[in-house]
């Protein structure tokens, strides 16, 4: 009997910690109705993770020739927007997860005047528009990785350049 007691806590601990992992804090404050989100609601509209056991992914669509979002080793492409839309899309007046992805590609790829740029060392552009309050990043090949408005814009940018300036005097050194 203790082992079986044993071998269940082992895996409810292993499931908790696998579900509340994530890409880390957000420059955005939950909203309202997401600050009573538990850990099982926070489950549900995760993505799924691919184990790498089942068939290759499907090519990714693309958005004027740029692939639709970027994908990362765990989630794929649709994934990644999908989940960027459900957190961001309502501060973009964005309708559908096709017309969030089309904002995002119409600003990373056309931003607006006075918009903020920095180029990562992996070939990502980095961009704050002060103006409409909007960050955004994209990858070489044009896939938006994120577009949100952080809660302290000019703080969260400042930050971002920070960072980037870290890493690089590291990757010099």
């Amino acid at each position: 009997m203790t082992v079986r007691y044993g071998s269940w806590l082992a895996a409810g601990a292993s499931l908790l910690i696998l579900t509340a992992c994530d890409n880390g804090p957000s420059a955005v404050r939950p909203q309202a109705a997401d600050a009573g989100a538990t850990g099982s609601d926070a489950a549900a509209t995760a993505p799924s993770v691919s184990t790498g056991e089942s068939a290759a992914r499907p090519p990714v669509p693309t958005v004027d020739g740029a692939p639709m979002w970027s994908e990362t080793s765990r989630y794929s492409a649709q994934e990644n927007a999908q989940r960027a839309y459900e957190r961001n899309g309502e501060a973009f007046g964005a309708t559908s997860l096709d017309d969030f992805v089309k904002k995002a590609h119409a600003f990373v790829s056309d931003p607006p005047a006075g918009t903020q740029t920095l180029k990562r060392g992996n070939g990502d552009t980095l961009f704050y528009d002060p103006a409409g309050n909007v960050f955004a990043v994209a990858t070489a090949q044009g896939a938006p990785r994120t577009m949100f408005k952080p809660d302290d814009g000019p703080a969260y940018w400042e930050e971002q350049k920070t960072r980037e300036a870290e890493r690089s005097s590291r990757a010099a050194d």
